[in-house]
């Protein structure tokens, strides 16, 4: 039982949940489509990497002895200040190379454009705004409107703060991989700390080479600050690990609280899941030597400022400290735990299980795009590790937490990867980084060569190579090609047409439209969404009419009407309609002809569309918090629209035509004639 204790054990862990396609077991192929194909990949170009691998160490003898020689003594040559500034410029740069060649400086989600929203309040002195309109018109992912009027983004403080000072200078886009480049250092610092200076410049430039950190940097997402606070916190550690109770340990405590602080004030979920791998940490050092016991009252103090701000931030939104903007939007059923979820699906242990496989096997093809399973190297380092130190137990003790603790959440994240487990990336590159090493020990002569050379050979593949499932090329062409609506330059479209006082309003699709008509009804966001993609659309349309003009009264027994009204007649087909993406999609009875007003609701779609949501940034904010500046941008209801005319009188009208192809050069702002 002894060698099924410590790294041995975690191993097993790994190689169960990280190889073991369990999440598609247990949705029949359905969770992850692409595994068949991404396993015969590894199979056969994995295979050819290691068989090249060996036929160079074979064939090359002493002139791949040389040749590693003058790398490692290359690698090691800069000072370390030297190295990782390097290193920091190198993450950095490719990075904000990816934010403008994926995502043209702009967005790929709809959680972004939410957060930019509250960054713009932000930077007018704002936590929300003030809505005195219909909230269908403005309503958005990720956005929060309550019965009073008070519209919010969902997120955390920290994130719009963040972007808030990029919005400040004039580039949103830097802050992100400004941060990476930071965290990169940071990881590099912190693995050279503890496991000494070529482990340290190995995992360094791992992470600085992960597409999955580099897409992720490369966005305007909340998980790259956290990031940036977790590894802020390891590098503090080590200082106050080694500070024997002084000065360097105050500091370091300092580093720890501050790290953990912005973490708390940016994923409040991340930071406490990290910190209970890192309380453990101390508390067992302070065991030991009671002379760090003081430091830890300087960290406490520190990290309690940033959350500070996240409880006092929360007041002025939500109207509690403790209530956040996400259960506002979802209700109770957003927390974490096994029980119902917002999307009416029960969380249950077994599923906790199929979410947590799925992270793991994404983190196979997502973490390092290599012609070779991304956990391979982590697996095979924790089976050969000759022991089990305290840091090891630091590193696998956070990210087991992170993956317990998203086991244990409804929602299935994913954004360049299993973004969930982004905190968990400097643990996987620090041990993917051991591994060769420890693998080259047990071999010597052309098989200690080749051992060494198929990690080097797995990256130049990945990142020069045109992959079918995994490279750096395909995965970015994905994402340049990838979400076009989120990525076009609306505000430079808006700003050509010289408005100055004016309402334009956005067709976002019939799907969007219900969707939004739904919520100002009283469903929560998924209650709506679930009907949307499951119900006949024209009867929809009809309900929502209904619920317009309906008196106040029973709410829940006014939405299990709905619910009811909502399923389709017995022996009805219903079939989605043709000519549609995937974002408009909506279902009709198939073979029933379409009433003239639900006609109207799809000849729209026809025109073009452009998600509202990608507007919000554009929005701007009279003084007393009210919607104002030159121009205030709407949803497109058609002849509903006509409800803005006492909240607008005197705007005049315009439309947002989206350009059909890349030769449509007529005007994008027209004025409104109704549709």
């Amino acid at each position: 039982m002894r060698n099924l204790t410590g790294p041995r054990l975690a191993a097993m862990v790994g190689l169960v949940l990280g190889f073991a396609p369990i999440a598609n077991w247990l949705t029949a192929g359905r969770e992850l489509p692409w595994w068949s194909a991404a396993v015969m990949e590894w199979l056969v170009l994995g295979g050819a990497i290691v068989l090249l691998a060996v036929a160079v160490a074979r064939l090359g003898g002493a002139t791949v002895e040389r040749a590693a020689a003058w790398c490692r003594r290359t690698a090691l040559a800069p000072r370390p200040a030297v190295f990782g500034a390097f290193l920091a410029l190198v993450a950095f740069t490719l990075a904000l190379w990816f934010a403008f060649y994926c995502y043209g400086g702009r967005f790929f989600s709809s959680d972004e454009m939410a957060q930019r929203l509250q960054a713009n309040l932000l930077l007018q002195g704002r936590f929300f705004a003030r809505l005195d309109a219909p909230p269908e018109f403005f309503s958005a992912p990720g956005v929060v409107i309550t019965p009073a009027g008070r519209l919010y983004s969902q997120f955390p403080i920290g994130g719009p703060a963040a972007i808030a000072l990029g919005v400040a200078i004039g580039a949103p886009w830097v802050i992100n991989p400004l941060l990476t480049g930071l965290t990169a250092l940071g990881v590099y610092r912190f693995a050279a700390a503890v496991y000494g200076e070529p482990i340290g410049r190995a995992s360094g430039v791992l992470f600085a080479l992960s597409p999955f950190v580099l897409f992720v940097g490369a966005s305007q997402m909340n998980h790259v600050l956290t990031l940036a606070g977790v590894v802020l916190a390891l590098v503090g550690l080590v200082r106050w690990d080694r500070g024997g109770g002084g000065a360097a340990s105050a500091w370091g405590a300092a580093l720890v609280g501050a790290g953990i602080g912005v973490a708390a004030a940016t994923r409040p979920y991340d930071a406490v899941a990290v910190s209970v791998a890192i309380a453990a940490f101390q508390l067992a050092r302070v065991a030991r030597d009671r002379r760090l016991a003081p430091s830890l009252a300087v960290q406490l103090l520190v990290g309690a400022l940033p959350v500070a701000i996240l409880l006092w931030a929360n007041a002025r939104t939500t109207g509690s400290p403790w209530l956040f903007g996400y259960d506002v939007l979802n209700g109770a059923a957003h927390q974490p735990g096994f029980h119902v979820a917002p999307t009416g699906v029960p969380h249950t242990p077994l599923r906790g299980l199929q979410l947590a496989s799925g992270y793991l096997l994404r983190l196979d093809r997502y973490l390092f795009e290599w012609p070779l399973p991304g956990l391979l190297p982590v697996v095979v380092a924790l089976a050969l590790l000759p022991s089990f130190n305290r840091w090891d137990g630091l590193l696998l003790g956070s990210a087991g937490a992170l993956l317990v603790a998203y086991a244990c959440y409804w929602f299935d994240g994913f954004f360049a990867g299993p973004r969930f487990l982004y905190d968990a990336v400097p643990a996987a590159v620090i041990f993917a980084a051991r591994a060769p090493g420890l693998l080259a020990g047990r071999f010597s002569g052309w098989g200690r060569r080749a051992v060494l050379l198929v990690v080097p050979l797995a990256i130049l593949w990945a990142w020069a190579a045109p992959g079918r499932v995994s490279g750096v090329r395909i995965r970015a062409h994905y994402y340049l090609e990838g979400n076009p609506h989120y990525k076009a330059d609306y505000g430079a479209a808006v700003a050509g047409a010289g408005l100055t006082h004016a309402i334009v309003f956005v067709d976002d699709g019939w799907h969007a439209r219900l969707d939004a008509r739904l919520r100002a009804g009283g469903l929560s966001v998924f209650g709506a969404d679930k009907l949307v993609i499951s119900a006949d659309a024209c009867r929809l349309q009809r309900i929502a009419d209904s619920i317009a003009t309906a008196s106040p009264g029973d709410t829940l027994a006014r939405l299990q009407a709905l619910f009811a009204a909502a399923r389709p007649a017995a022996g009805a087909e219903l079939a989605r309609v043709a000519g549609l993406a995937p974002v408009q999609q909506v279902l009709l009875v198939r073979g029933q002809p379409l009433a003239p007003d639900c006609l109207r609701e799809l000849m729209a779609d026809t025109i073009g569309m452009a998600p509202f949501e990608a507007f919000l940034p554009l929005e701007q904010f009279a003084p007393d918090g009210r919607l104002g500046g030159p121009v205030v941008f709407a949803r497109d209801f058609g002849g509903r629209n006509e409800l803005l005319r006492a909240r607008f009188p005197d705007r005049a009208w315009f439309r947002y035509r989206p350009r059909r192809n890349p030769d449509d050069t007529t005007a994008v702002v027209v004025p409104y004639y109704g549709r």
